[in-house]
């Protein structure tokens, strides 16, 4: 996904979520910056975004030889792991920060500015988000690294599909929470507006922890070509 189609799509993110609040509930100023960047911080749909960008960066850095050319000149398996796991974190931000400018774009045009954003902006959420994107984005590099190919973007999105279509008929059919814990739901509860409890902080830590156990794994047994 080109950075420029991603910017695109985030264009028009941030247009909804500006014509939803100042033509639909019809909010001005701070109370406009904070419906948006709340907004902006809440977004599922952006992850899903993210996850594409993780996966199929990934998948170009193996098929090229990227990776095969760090082991050649030295690195551990281990280092590797590590620089994979960093590579995710600087992405996360990268992505936030093109997400914020178009965000700050579009402010202009339904005066306010991007200091406004800034101000009004719930950093707990801000946060949150950060580690939710760091979640999905490492399950892209641990898929791209199971299975190299960019094929796997199908599936992610189908997958994404009924997870989110079992956990709204659970909820709204049977009137049961399990859907909360499917994997990405449960990350998705990090950018919820309620507070996180012991049961879901402890399924989100046992998701993280089993990427983190398949991404190292699965590395270390890798043969690069």
């Amino acid at each position: 996904m080109p950075i420029v189609v991603l910017f695109l799509v985030m264009v028009f993110m941030a247009f909804i979520d500006y014509w939803f609040g100042n033509g639909q509930k019809h909010l001005e100023g701070e109370a406009l910056a904070g419906f948006v960047s709340g907004r902006a911080f809440q977004s599922g749909t952006m992850a899903l975004f993210f996850i594409f960008w993780m996966l199929q960066t990934a998948v170009h850095l193996n098929t090229s030889g990227f990776y095969k050319m760090l082991l050649i000149f030295g690195w551990s398996r281990n280092k590797l792991f590590i620089y994979s796991i960093f590579q995710v974190i600087v992405y996360a931000a990268l992505f936030m920060l093109i997400d914020f400018l178009c965000y700050a774009l579009l402010s202009f045009f339904y005066n306010i500015t991007p200091l406004e954003l800034i101000m009004n902006t719930d950093f707990n959420a801000m946060f949150a988000q950060c580690f939710y994107l760091f979640m999905v984005g490492s399950l892209g590099v641990a898929i791209a690294f199971l299975r190299p190919g960019y094929v796997m973007l199908l599936p992610v999105f189908i997958y994404w599909l009924i997870e989110g279509w079992a956990g709204n008929y659970l909820q709204k059919k049977m009137e049961s929470s399990v859907g909360d814990y499917f994997p990405l739901n449960a990350m998705n509860q990090l950018v919820a507006e309620n507070l996180l409890g012991v049961t879901q902080i402890g399924m989100i830590a046992l998701y993280a922890l089993a990427v983190f156990i398949v991404l190292s794994s699965t590395i270390q047994k890798k043969m690069f070509l």
